[in-house]
């Protein structure tokens, strides 16, 4: 194999080459020999073995400055050594693919904006532990399916309007409370094997007709 052509401090110029190797560093073929390169800082797309690059070659070393062509269905990378950072000033920043959009992340994954819109024919979340916290949640769907293992909420006030209930309990339904008011327009049914109601002052039962047995 050619060894790596060693410049000499006169040789200043641009040329394009091929990647033959990448490692630690970026080995190019010019016209003018082999070289060991770095990766401009400018040069965002990471090159590839084969790809066609151009270079700038100063004392300091040969620089990629950009990839001109790539490898036929290669995909295109973009990397940077240590923290990146993309900005706008006074503008938008679009992200658009035709496929899909993945982001992944060894830490953690922040997103804060004065306002956050979500919009997708279909959606699912994993998460293993949830903390929300929020001042108010509003939500318009059709239809809620929720399977847990248990459910715990404590509240200041709950209000329901709904049209029917119904509730299926196989072991024990109990309700303890400062006051219970149950009110029917038409009729209240309660039957059981057995019925036990039990006051410590005063039990009532008021009717135009009472049919005991």
């Amino acid at each position: 194999m050619t060894a790596v052509k060693k410049f000499a401090r006169w040789e200043i110029g641009l040329e394009s080459g091929h990647v033959e190797q990448v490692s630690e560093a970026v080995v190019v073929r010019l016209a003018s020999g082999r070289y060991e390169a770095r990766r401009a800082k400018s040069c965002l797309v990471a090159p590839e073995a084969g790809d066609k690059v151009l270079c700038a070659i100063e004392p300091e070393g040969v620089y990629v400055l950009a990839v001109l062509e790539g490898r036929e269905g290669a995909p295109t990378k973009l990397a940077a050594d240590g923290d990146l950072e993309l900005q706008a000033r006074g503008g938008q920043v679009a992200i658009c693919a035709s496929q899909r959009v993945d982001i992944a992340s060894g830490g953690g994954v922040a997103v804060t904006s004065a306002e956050v819109h979500v919009r997708a024919a279909k959606g699912s979340v994993a998460i293993e532990q949830l903390g929300f916290f929020g001042r108010l949640v509003q939500a318009e769907v059709t239809k809620v399916a929720l399977v847990a293992q248990e459910v715990d909420s404590r509240l200041t006030r709950l209000t329901q309007r709904v049209k029917r209930v119904f509730r299926f309990v196989e072991e024990l339904d109990q309700t303890r409370a400062g006051a219970v008011d149950l009110r029917a327009e038409s009729m209240i049914g309660i039957r059981g094997e057995n019925a036990v109601i039990s006051a410590r002052v005063l039990a009532k039962i008021d009717g135009e007709q009472i049919h005991i047995g």
